[in-house]
């Protein structure tokens, strides 16, 4: 039996070049999706709430602002954004998914970041846990700043993702 760890080169934000999501490796493991911030504002007494394309209805007891559970209206999943920035998401058919939240641009926009999978790594193979049950296992190779997915028999590399790091770099010169 083989004991499974993070590798700790893997642990960041990494990002696909083009791409607007981030997707972060923390030390425990998590596997989390960044989604890029949407515009956000508050109708009917602010008991409605449209974040991008998306409607939303408040839950429960009136308030103001976005602490609180939402109901999303086109799927009916059930948003609670407490105070402390974490965030959790209960759909239908009560699959859980947790992440956290920021309010940007003076609170008229949201972003969220969302625990997709749980990552273990054995120096030479990633094997992406997802909530769902499903497994993707991939070869790997971290060369400083550039992450590389690597089809685990052939070799080839399928995805290079470079470090949010390195990217601020880039942009700032």
């Amino acid at each position: 039996m083989t004991t499974t760890h993070i590798d700790p080169a893997l642990v960041g934000i990494w990002l696909l070049p083009g791409a607007q999501h981030t997707y972060e490796i923390d030390v425990s493991g998590a596997y989390l999706i960044g989604e890029p911030e949407q515009p956000l504002c508050f109708e009917n007494g602010h008991n409605t709430m449209i974040w991008g394309d998306r409607r939303f209805a408040r839950a429960g007891t009136h308030g103001v602002g976005l602490v609180g559970t939402w109901i999303e209206e086109a799927t009916g999943d059930a948003w609670d954004f407490s105070q402390d920035q974490a965030l959790t998401i209960l759909t239908p058919d009560e699959a859980l998914v947790t992440g956290i939240w920021a309010l940007r641009d003076q609170g008229r926009s949201l972003w969220h970041c969302e625990r997709r999978a749980t990552v273990t790594s054995d120096g030479a193979h990633l094997e992406f846990q997802f909530l769902d049950g499903v497994a993707n296992r991939y070869g790997y190779a971290v060369d400083g700043d550039v992450l590389s997915l690597l089809d685990p028999q052939t070799w080839v590399e399928l995805t290079r993702y470079i470090s949010a790091g390195l990217y601020q770099q880039t942009i700032a010169s």
